[in-house]
């Protein structure tokens, strides 16, 4: 009796934290496709969206804290079929995002703590924090605030030239005029404004090509003296 009370509150459990989770999974694809496709979004759009998401998950943790919630860490998942064919089943149940369920994905699919690597640094990290002393957490803290404020310093400064610049900038100048435009256009569709030349006609006619050959005199004959090819040289022996 008692297993199947508390079989039957993890299931209502796991439902309605299934429910949290499938709330905060379309939320962060509808900013996602908003990041892709939306060419007008501003940061305030954004930040409304990202406020959404962050209350969806404090959701998520208070009904993971809820008292009819079961201590999850305590049950242990595993796998009761693995193959490496084509699950449709479970392409259809992760929205085509797994499609086999096999020996070499299961580590990363059900893995409960970090990479052993990344866990490793993650602890070295955090002997080394507890290590430092008082004093010397209060002084990186104060190095820190002082780049801070430098670099909103930097910022606005820049922001307050770039601001000063916009506003001192002559208006373009204007390089046409409108008047002249529709002169130019009426002068091409209508006409209007062109005045009207008078052909004008040579003063005589050329003489037909037949009658300027006719006129044109044949060369007289050309005079060539060519000596014979046997003419003995003046400086032959």
């Amino acid at each position: 009796m008692a297993n199947e009370r508390e079989q039957k509150q993890l299931e209502l459990g796991t439902e309605a934290l299934g429910g949290r989770i499938t709330d905060i999974k379309s939320s962060l694809g509808q900013l996602i496709l908003k990041l892709e496709t939306d060419p007008n979004l501003n940061w305030h759009s954004f930040l409304d969206s990202y406020a959404l998401i962050s209350g969806q998950m404090n959701s998520l943790l208070k009904q993971m804290k809820h008292e009819k919630t079961p201590p999850l860490k305590k049950y242990i998942t595993l796998p009761l079929l693995l193959s490496p064919d084509r699950d449709e089943d479970l392409l259809k149940l992760t929205e085509h995002r797994v499609t086999t369920f096999s020996h070499d994905l299961i580590p990363n699919y059900l893995r409960t703590r970090p990479d052993p690597e990344i866990e490793a640094r993650y602890n070295t990290l955090e002997t080394r924090a507890n290590g430092a002393s008082q004093d010397q957490q209060q002084k990186q803290i104060a190095v820190m605030e002082k780049i801070t404020r430098e670099t909103l310093k930097l910022i606005r400064r820049e922001r307050d030239e770039m601001e000063s610049k916009s506003s001192s900038r002559p208006e373009a100048e204007i390089t046409y005029r409108n008047e002249d435009t529709q002169s130019l256009l009426a002068a091409i569709n209508n006409g209007k404004g062109l005045k009207t030349v008078a052909p004008v006609l040579p003063s005589r006619q050329s003489p037909a090509p037949s009658q300027q050959m006719q006129n044109v005199k044949a060369p007289s004959t050309i005079k060539t003296n060519i000596k014979a090819a046997n003419t003995v040289h003046p400086y032959q022996r």
